[in-house]
């Protein structure tokens, strides 16, 4: 089948019905027909039948798009949406036309020894008056990289990640492997090293295969998909040395990814940590010191509409006697992080954010909590650009940090 007709045959699924319309955040926010599902598949459909030409503003609607895929949940045709996005995006992908951004994130995630540079530079960074230095004299904006400038924490969780060897304990439940992905060890130290607390306190032995890389969404929804299909055989690899029951993660960005792998095998394993930790009946309400504050709960939009697990962190964090927690409301959109796209879309994923940072703090919790690290690090740097000082943090770290011993 050509590639035109594999995006026809996708697209022709759609019925034109509109109920995706209220639940796409830019259409919420533009009331604009090209902004929404339907008109992109329209567009799509007009392009691929060579009705439409390719042009500036064709490609302005489709990258427009989060691709939170909320149009899929709620579809009755059972529109394959996501698919049919990154099968566009690879039919007019141009290595030359990716932004200086997107490409310096990218060579971080693809590189271990430029991840590891990265993150030495990054302490060095922020551990000397380097970072309020460049800030002050605005070298992040000369050199345009102040959009992933602000992304950054104030400073960088610092203690080690073990991502060799294995965490081994006497009595086990099973032996599962721990996807950090490329950004888990450089940014989120804390939640990776939560993570293997956590899953060893309920009796895991926990494996971190060195050789594990990006998930390769970064690719795929930029349209590179033989990059994709490189990470993805890279990563099956690596967590093919041992007999695993489940492939755990901590970021719902990276787990909707290598939930759609075309490696079944693998593909089945994957499941997000809190989900994980529930289905295999855990319970560490006894291990868990009492906490008194309210905590406001984030769902990332690939952790409920790809994944489809977003009940675990909710009943996970149920288990700390005492908690107050409080979800944000239903009609509360996508974050605006969608993984690049609050560099390369900073008006709308700032318009997006502001709505879910109002809804947020009216509730005056303690710890804003979100599985998905793109997520963390955007609603944070909303909050610090509003000079709030509330910590934002996965539900596993929280588990952790209540843990008595």
């Amino acid at each position: 089948m050509q590639k035109n007709e594999i995006l026809l045959a996708d697209a022709d699924i759609c019925v034109k019905c509109g109920l995706c319309l209220p639940h796409c955040p830019t259409y919420s926010k533009t009331q604009n027909e090209n902004e929404s599902p339907r008109g992109r598949i329209a567009l799509i459909q007009a392009w691929a039948g060579d009705h439409l030409d390719t042009s500036e503003k064709l490609l302005e609607h489709i990258d427009n798009c989060l691709l939170c895929r909320s149009c899929e949940r709620v579809c009755p045709a059972l529109v394959p949406y996501g698919r049919l996005i990154d099968n566009f995006r690879a039919q007019v992908y141009l290595p030359s036309e990716v932004s200086s951004s997107l490409s310096l994130l990218k060579k971080i995630a693809h590189n271990k020894k430029l991840n590891r540079l990265a993150e030495s530079g990054l302490r060095f960074y922020q551990s000397t008056p380097l970072q309020k230095t460049a800030r002050l004299l605005k070298l992040p904006k000369l050199l345009g990289l102040d959009k992933l400038d602000r992304l950054l924490p104030e400073s960088v969780y610092l203690e080690a990640v073990s991502t060799g060897g294995n965490r081994v304990i006497q009595e086990v439940k099973g032996n599962v492997g721990l996807f950090i992905g490329c950004m888990g060890s450089l940014l989120d130290h804390e939640t990776v090293n939560a993570a293997i607390r956590v899953l060893t306190a309920a009796g895991f032995n926990v494996h971190v295969p060195e050789r594990q890389t990006c998930c390769g969404a970064l690719d795929l929804h930029d349209g590179d998909i033989a990059t994709a299909e490189d990470l993805a055989s890279a990563n099956c690899s690596a967590f093919a040395d041992q007999p695993l029951d489940a492939i755990v993660t901590i970021a719902s960005g990276c787990g909707s990814q290598l939930k759609e792998y075309e490696q079944t095998e693998f593909a089945g394993k994957v499941v997000d940590i809190s989900q994980f930790l529930i289905e295999s009946s855990v319970d560490l309400s006894e291990q868990l010191a009492p906490l008194t504050g309210s905590v406001c709960l984030h769902t990332p939009c690939s952790l409920k509409n790809v994944m489809r697990e977003e009940k675990g962190a909710l009943k996970l964090l149920q288990q700390i006697p005492g908690i107050t927690i409080t979800a944000l409301p239903e009609t509360i959109q996508c974050c605006g992080s969608a993984g690049t796209y609050m560099v390369e879309h900073p008006l709308m994923a700032a318009a997006l954010l502001n709505d879910v940072l109002n809804a947020a703090l009216e509730s005056q919790p303690a710890y804003l909590l979100s599985s998905n690290i793109g997520c963390a690090l955007h609603i944070a740097a909303g909050l610090r650009g509003r000079g709030i000082a509330l910590e934002v943090i996965h539900p596993v770290v929280l588990i952790a940090r209540q843990l008595k011993q």
